[in-house]
């Protein structure tokens, strides 16, 4: 995979996916250094058998782009949030449109009780994220 700084990535685990901005690309280590900028909780956890498909889990989040006020997905905003540095092969490219659409969202519409929580919410992610992928 062939990513370049400003490109949005994203990292799965269970029900959650995690976007972040590509800074810096260190081919030598496979590193990539990432900006949290988004992170969604409430997806269908695909390693649940009968649970759905990485395509099924898109089509819920190209849906809650298009109508953003009937998702029962949990949105953060993780602007100011640390930046990571992670192992480049666990990133997959994201499909840019329904990141920047829900991103939009939640800048024009935001939540103070989920902006407090983005912090914690991204913390967890990662801890839980790091105990099944050692």
């Amino acid at each position: 995979m062939s990513v370049v700084p400003s490109q949005i990535l994203y990292l799965e685990h269970d029900s959650s996916r995690l976007y972040a901005e590509a800074i810096q690309v260190v081919d030598t280590r496979h590193l990539c250094w990432a900006r949290p900028t988004l992170l969604i909780q409430g997806l269908p956890d695909i390693s649940l058998p009968g649970a759905g498909s990485v395509a099924s889990r898109q089509n819920i989040i190209s849906s809650a782009a298009q109508d953003p006020s009937s998702t029962t997905l949990q949105l953060y905003d993780l602007e100011g949030c640390p930046d990571l540095i992670w192992p480049l092969e666990l990133f997959l490219i994201a499909f840019d449109v329904d990141f920047f659409s829900l991103l939009v969202q939640l800048k024009i519409n935001p939540d103070d009780i989920a902006q407090r929580r983005s912090n914690a919410q991204l913390s967890e992610f990662i801890h839980s994220f790091w105990q099944t992928h050692p």
